[in-house]
């Protein structure tokens, strides 16, 4: 069960096809049935068409003018809009602005040459973390997803984080143990900022309290992906080696660490029907290494975020004389987790000077 109020908005799905519904929305609605929490952009020639509740919805946030098409099987006329082909990463982004995900299902063979009713398929899924646009993201502001996994019970219990930026191919994972894991947790994902946060959908919200005042879209992934071994094997596969030991990741001894970074990379491969081929490592962080500061004195400090939610008036807005995005990037991070150990701290203040 997860965060009531941070879920990441849904539209109701429209009722199966029947007789007298064309072959274009019988392929429609197959879409909406495989992703009933997404809005579907529905290739149609030069437009990207959505029907139904789809719709209805996107039409307000899009501010779009709200049509009709042919009548369903019981006589309703069907609500449509569409949007330019050409245009779409514009809405994309407004749309992932306001926490909906989105199934681009395009046109996968030449229309000219199609026999009867040209093939279309879901290409790819966009979402808060998984838009990479760059021309709509901040160039200086990462783009992450984090997810996260949970094991054991008590004293024992332990939380695994694996954060992801698809625009640059990051990849790293966190482990925090004991009665305060839970806490330590939501405290670093106030800290990491994500676009957007992936939990099993069997993870119940009694085991993050505070998560909903992170403030940022929770989706709910399939249980299967967090399977240790079904993880462990896609980490094996994305890495390309035969163990995580050159990680410092073991087993037996890091499997919820394991696990949100395999559940992880198999969201974005599903989602993005590709191999990731510029995410090829991984970075295990410890405690020891950093410094950790809980969620109130982070969002009180104003390290990111002034009085208003907003860069303007924070730390960072202060302190950013960086030339380039990268630049930029490398200092919210430096930011976000401070150094707790003197050696490290010599070193980077000797490579500034």
């Amino acid at each position: 069960m997860l965060p009531s109020g941070t879920m990441t908005p849904t539209v109701k799905a429209p009722a199966a096809a029947g007789q007298g519904t064309t072959p274009a929305m019988r392929q429609y609605l197959e879409a909406k049935r495989q992703y009933p929490d997404a809005l579907i952009f529905f290739r149609m020639g030069d437009f990207y068409e959505m029907f139904y509740e789809d719709a209805v919805t996107a039409a307000g946030v899009l501010e779009l003018t709200l049509t009709s098409r042919s009548k369903d099987r019981g006589g309703r006329e069907i609500p449509m809009c569409g949007v330019p082909w050409h245009a779409a990463d514009t809405y994309l982004a407004r749309l992932v602005k306001q926490g909906f995900r989105v199934a681009v299902c395009e046109q996968v063979e030449d229309p000219r040459k199609a026999r009867g009713i040209v093939r279309r398929e879901v290409v790819r899924v966009v979402s808060p973390g998984t838009y990479t646009d760059a021309g709509a993201l901040e160039a200086s502001e990462p783009a992450f997803l984090v997810a996260v996994a949970r094991g054991g019970d008590g004293a024992s219990v332990v939380f695994g984080l694996a954060t992801a930026d698809l625009s640059t191919g990051e990849l790293r994972v966190t482990e925090h143990h004991g009665d305060s894991a839970a806490g330590a947790a939501v405290d670093e994902l106030a800290a990491v900022r994500p676009r957007e946060i992936l939990l099993p959908g069997d993870l119940d919200a009694a085991c993050l309290p505070g998560i909903e005042h992170v403030d940022v879209p929770v989706t709910a992934a399939e249980p299967a992906l967090f399977d240790l071994e079904q993880a462990l094997q896609t980490l094996l596969g994305q890495l390309g080696t035969a163990s995580l030991d050159g990680f410092g990741l073991i087993p037996d001894q890091h499997p919820a660490a394991i696990r949100a970074a395999g559940g992880l990379v198999r969201h974005l491969r599903d989602t993005q029907r590709a191999e990731l081929e510029h995410l090829r490592t991984l970075e295990f962080r410890t405690r020891a290494d950093h410094l950790v500061v809980d969620a109130a004195t982070f969002e009180h400090l104003e390290v990111l975020a002034g009085a208003e939610g907003r860069r303007a008036g924070s730390l960072l807005a202060e302190i950013d004389l960086t030339n380039t995005p990268m630049g930029g990037r490398m200092l919210r991070a430096w930011l976000q987790r401070p150094l707790a150990s003197r050696g490290p701290i010599i070193d980077r203040l000797d490579a500034v000077d």
